[in-house]
């Protein structure tokens, strides 16, 4: 039987965009630099600390990664102010507390092979097949809805839905089910989710690069829409030991 430290291992977590984003719902939260959000932001970190990450790595795009390295020594040596973003809220905290010498960019968002947008798609649906946009995307209007209307959930409330096994399932079923937003010769939903697969299988290869010793801990914080697609992608290449995060925020 394989021992398990023979594979690396690798924890995704998911977060909402603390930031506007170009996601179809936006969070619709206070101000997070006030003292009580920046305490439950705190907890949070301290949660996700005990996973113990070796690497850390960030949605932001490849081509940035001197840039945020850069930004990231600036926080280090105290010349940094923390932008209301996960990047910096979580992701900074988390490297620099652990005593990370640098932190990874390894997300991709070049046109590639999609052509359409994510609301393109969205539009086409509700415009022309009502039913079905409602059975795809209802549940997310009503989730969106409810936060609005609601008790202002706490910051580790919200990350324990974004990493919820159940919540991240409906997030990947959603698309999914996208493929059957058109008609026949023109598969509207499938002009997106081929760029979708494309992007998310670049960020499988880019955390595999990453991993270069099996005592590596590679912890990737991205939005929680990626959670179930990049864990099928990482368990079925058979390459690591993988870690939920829910397990980290109960």
């Amino acid at each position: 039987m394989e021992r398990l430290n023979t594979k690396p291992t690798v924890l995704i977590f998911g977060t909402f965009h603390m930031a506007p984003s170009s996601d179809l719902y936006q969070s619709t939260l206070d101000d997070l630099l006030t003292l009580k959000r920046q305490q439950e932001i705190r907890d949070v970190v301290d949660r996700i600390k005990q996973y113990k990450p070796t690497k850390l790595a960030l949605e932001r795009v490849t081509k940035r990664e001197n840039e945020l390295n850069e930004e990231y020594r600036r926080y280090k040596n105290g010349d940094f102010e923390l932008q209301v973003n996960e990047i910096y809220q979580l992701g900074f905290r988390i490297a620099n507390e652990l005593n990370h010498e640098k932190i990874y960019a390894i997300d991709w968002m070049e046109k590639g092979a999609g052509t359409r947008s994510a609301g393109e798609v969205y539009e086409w649906a509700k415009e022309n097949q009502p039913e079905l946009f409602q059975s795809i995307y209802g549940w997310l209007e009503a989730a969106s809805q409810d936060e609005t209307e609601g008790v202002a959930p706490t910051i580790l409330d919200l990350y324990r839905a974004c990493n919820d096994p159940i919540e991240v399932k409906k997030h990947h079923e959603m698309y999914i089910n996208m493929a059957r937003i058109g008609e026949i010769d023109d598969y509207v939903g499938i002009d997106w989710l081929i760029w979708w697969y494309q992007r998310n299988l670049i960020l499988f290869s880019n955390l595999a690069r990453l991993a270069t010793s099996p005592d590596d801990r590679i912890l990737f914080i991205v939005g929680s829409g990626h959670v179930q697609i990049l864990y099928q992608f990482l368990e079925e290449s058979s390459l690591f030991n993988l870690e939920r995060a829910d397990t980290y925020l109960r």
